[in-house]
């Protein structure tokens, strides 16, 4: 983490390390989710497109881009921000009582840095969640709908 943790009791940073990991654990659930949904709407829309992606192109043509727009759709700014605020409530009564006896100031100076420290803890997390996620994988095609077995 960045210097905003110097200043962060190590075992703060280490739980919300922790919520960041757990958090991030559904990414690549949610990809595959966002994945599923996008196909389906290709469906519905076909023979027209839908987000400028036509059924009839899928997968052989247009697989790269459903991909990066279910990872786009999954990893959002608004959802690693709903991450960050969720840690943020869970750690808030735990820096309240580590901040209890600073003065006004003090804690006000403790709880910004603890919310940089969640929202670079988040931002690593998702990263690495990211990672885990094969999107040069190729579904397969089951009775009009596909199943994606791009998690690892």
């Amino acid at each position: 983490m960045g210097p905003a943790s110097s200043k962060i009791d190590p075992q703060l940073l280490e739980d919300i390390s922790t919520l960041a990991n757990d958090a991030a654990i559904s990414i690549p659930t949610n990809y595959a989710k966002e994945h599923a949904r996008i196909v389906i709407e290709m469906t519905k829309a076909s023979p027209e497109p839908y987000e400028d992606l036509l059924l009839s192109d899928y997968p052989e043509k247009n697989l790269s881009k459903v991909n990066a727009l279910a990872l786009k759709y999954a990893t959002t700014k608004e959802a690693k921000q709903q991450i960050s605020n969720d840690i943020n409530e869970k750690m808030k009564p735990k820096v309240d009582a580590k901040i209890a006896n600073l003065n006004p100031l003090a804690q006000k100076a403790v709880r910004k840095a603890v919310k940089k420290c969640i929202e670079e803890a988040v931002d690593k997390s998702v990263d690495e969640a990211i990672k885990r996620i094969d999107t040069k994988d190729k579904p397969t095609k089951c009775d009009n709908h596909t199943t994606d077995r791009s998690i690892k």
